[in-house]
């Protein structure tokens, strides 16, 4: 992720770059969640709602914030759609 771009949005840090193949991944450190059951929680949210929105291509990483501990699964929908929208990844 050398050639990076940062977006910020309500509940997460999009760091992404121009891909062909779709590539994400979210992280939830230890300062959002203590737990490493809260953090897999809170990955596997995101991991669902990226599915749900079928992105055809791009890369890009989701870090969450401290307050997207407590965002419904379609706060955090709406939010990572608003962050692919910035993009340019989705319309």
């Amino acid at each position: 992720m050398k050639d990076k771009e940062i977006i910020y949005g309500s509940f997460f840090v999009f760091y992404y770059k121009k891909q062909i193949d779709p590539q994400y991944a979210f992280v939830a450190p230890k300062n959002v969640a203590r737990k490493a059951t809260d953090r897999n929680k809170l990955r596997r949210k995101g991991y669902n709602a990226i599915r749900l929105l079928n992105v055809p291509s791009g890369a890009g990483l989701f870090f969450y914030k401290k307050s997207g501990v407590n965002a419904t699964s379609q706060d955090i929908k709406t939010d990572i759609s608003f962050l692919l929208k910035k993009a340019n990844f989705i319309k």
